[in-house]
């Protein structure tokens, strides 16, 4: 009975999706809900045996880790716990302006990294770009929210220029988005 009531969602909900696109949005969502509240009485009658989720279980020796990366940026950043398949980078933190064009010159990057200045990345012209972090012979650009913690990073160093930071984060439409970003002494 269970089958024959899944190929019947199915075929319905195939038809909604056809439905769709060619009525008017109210009576779609019209016939929606009258195939849910035909349907769903039906579907909570037959028993479902659902498998248990088994949850990855955290290592103790990871739990102070994490703690010291989220105290190191509090004051910088905000302390969110890290969303799950974060990873993390440390690199040198640059201005997107200046990082297109160490980029175009197609010399040492590593070498022009270290040599940016802190002024240079609060220059208005600048940092209104957003920022990037070179590390390990890569680019990885910061969307807006993490550009705008590396702007604050930026202003509490007390260095002049090479900033290394820590950025801990997932790439999402090919931007760092970061749950922390600390300097790094």
């Amino acid at each position: 009975m269970f089958s024959s009531i899944c190929s019947a969602v199915q075929s319905v909900i195939l038809q909604l999706a056809i439905t769709w696109i060619m009525l008017p949005k109210q009576i779609t969502v019209s016939l929606l809900a009258l195939f849910l509240l035909t349907a769903l009485p039906a579907l909570a009658s037959e028993p479902i045996v659902a498998k248990p989720v088994s949850k990855p279980v955290a290592k103790v020796a990871d739990k102070p880790a994490a703690k010291s990366v989220a105290a190191a940026s509090k004051p910088a950043a905000k302390s969110n716990a890290a969303p799950e398949g974060s990873q993390t980078w440390t690199g040198y933190l640059v201005d997107r302006s200046c990082a297109a064009a160490i980029k175009g010159d197609n010399k040492d990057a590593m070498k022009s990294v270290k040599e940016h200045t802190k002024a240079c990345s609060l220059e208005p012209s600048c940092c209104e770009a957003g920022f990037s972090v070179y590390s390990q012979g890569q680019w990885l650009d910061l969307d807006n929210a993490s550009s705008a913690i590396a702007k604050k990073v930026m202003k509490a160093s007390a260095r002049d220029k090479a900033h290394v930071v820590k950025v801990v984060g997932i790439i999402k439409r090919g931007e760092v988005r970061a749950s922390s970003i600390a300097e790094v002494n």
